[in-house]
């Protein structure tokens, strides 16, 4: 018996890196999937690879348009009859270091706070009302350990979104659905990639308690157990999975 049989797991940002990884996991751990993102045809190979076509949905998804968030909620209940979990993992990073806020592109900015934060606001919209007819649901937002490093509209957009599932989780609680925010570390994926030398994010490794850098399976491990039953009581909260390399107390 698999944690999730019978669920129904929505991760959005599921075309590449992190979020593709965590289909899989669903996928392992028992759960029909909604593989979300822009990219359409990302997710449809993603989902031929899974070799598992009467568990997996592919959808085309912009998650900044709030009619394009309800089809995706609707082609999910389409195919599975319900919606379980929703996972906001849809992102931009952008270039962290070298665009300053001083100088930033207001159009930039609005991209960077539309996908980062209306996304997951609107996602979580076009669920919630399935989620609450069950009396039953789990939205977990990626945030980030950056939320905290002043400096870039990401930061800013990660903080806000620790803010909305703060605030989400108070209005769903009596809807059966709990809404918590997981903050990852330095993981070297293919965003940080393009961000960093990896002489350079060894650096930032070091500096963290656990002398290595993260991995999808670290994170999902933290999202296995918020999406399951086991964290019934557990809501508004934002987790830290960094390694040691940034302590909030």
């Amino acid at each position: 018996m698999g944690v999730f049989d019978g669920k129904v797991a929505i991760v959005t940002g599921a075309a590449r890196g992190l979020g593709r990884d965590y289909t899989r996991f669903f996928l392992q751990d028992g759960a029909n999937v909604v593989l979300a993102d822009i990219q359409g045809e990302a997710v449809e190979a993603n989902a031929r690879e899974l070799q598992a076509t009467d568990r997996v949905l592919a959808v085309s998804v912009d998650v900044t348009s709030p009619t394009s968030a309800n089809t995706m909620a609707e082609q999910a209940m389409k195919a599975f009859g319900h919606i379980d979990i929703l996972v906001n993992n849809a992102a931009i990073w952008g270039d962290l270091r070298s665009v300053s806020l001083l100088e930033i592109d207001t159009a930039y900015w609005d991209t960077v706070l539309d996908v980062n934060l209306k996304g997951a606001l609107l996602c979580s919209q076009a669920v919630i009302p399935f989620m609450s007819q069950q009396k039953w649901g789990r939205i977990v937002n990626i945030s980030s350990g950056g939320a905290y490093k002043p400096g870039s509209v990401y930061s800013v957009s990660k903080l806000a979104l620790n803010q909305l599932t703060y605030s989400l989780a108070q209005q769903v609680a009596d809807a059966g659905i709990t809404c918590n925010a997981i903050a990852p570390g330095p993981i070297y994926n293919e965003a940080v990639q393009r961000q960093y030398t990896p002489e350079a994010f060894e650096r930032i490794v070091q500096q963290g308690m656990i002398k290595r850098a993260g991995t999808s399976k670290d994170i999902y491990g933290c999202l296995r157990y918020l999406c399951s039953d086991d964290a019934e009581w557990v809501t508004a909260q934002i987790l830290h999975v960094n390694g040691g390399a940034m302590s909030r107390l």
